[in-house]
């Protein structure tokens, strides 16, 4: 059984900034870690769209902003479902083929925007790789719950406090030693 490791925090940056350690420590390693990281953009401290990172190919979109005209919103955000599909979809299967390690960063965000995200989303949880996500700390979102269900899944809780130690632990979750 694959390790799951799901890390939840406040909002703000805390979350990626540990995120983003556990990467390059399992790339120093050798491995090989894939997915997607997602980041806010941000104006004058006021929230103008959302970025897409694909780890493998190194490409970035934009995918939400406010002057997409879209059904779908993230915080009051148009989104552009077909450019964020054409990125996230194979990002994720690449990952599920080739990787080591893989990545999914801001799940509450991502898999309710269209059901062939939510399916790929559902299908890389499932994948016997494993499995590095993000989750918002008090969502009551179904996927958010069923993760957190997930056989064999770690949540750890990133802090201001832990937040420096957390990435060593969730390290040693990954290598298989026992963390209590």
């Amino acid at each position: 059984m694959a390790v799951k490791i799901g890390i939840t925090g406040p909002v703000g940056s805390i979350k990626a900034e540990a995120l983003k350690k556990i990467m390059e420590m399992l790339e120093k390693d050798g491995a090989v870690v894939q997915g997607v990281l997602v980041s806010e953009i941000n104006e004058n401290h006021k929230l103008m769209g959302y970025s897409l990172f694909d780890i493998s190919t190194k490409k970035r979109i934009i995918f939400a902003q406010p002057n997409i005209v879209s059904r779908v919103k993230i915080d009051k955000l148009g989104v552009d479902t077909r450019l964020l599909e054409e990125i996230l979809i194979p990002s994720l299967q690449k990952a599920r083929e080739n990787a080591d390690y893989i990545v999914i960063d801001e799940v509450g965000k991502l898999e309710n925007l269209t059901r062939n995200i939510q399916r790929e989303v559902e299908e890389t949880l499932k994948s016997q790789k494993p499995l590095i996500v993000t989750l918002h700390k008090k969502s009551r979102n179904p996927v958010l719950q069923e993760i957190r269900s997930l056989e064999g899944i770690r949540v750890f809780d990133i802090t201001p406090i832990n937040r420096n130690l957390l990435p060593f632990k969730v390290l040693r979750v990954l290598r298989g030693e026992e963390v209590t």
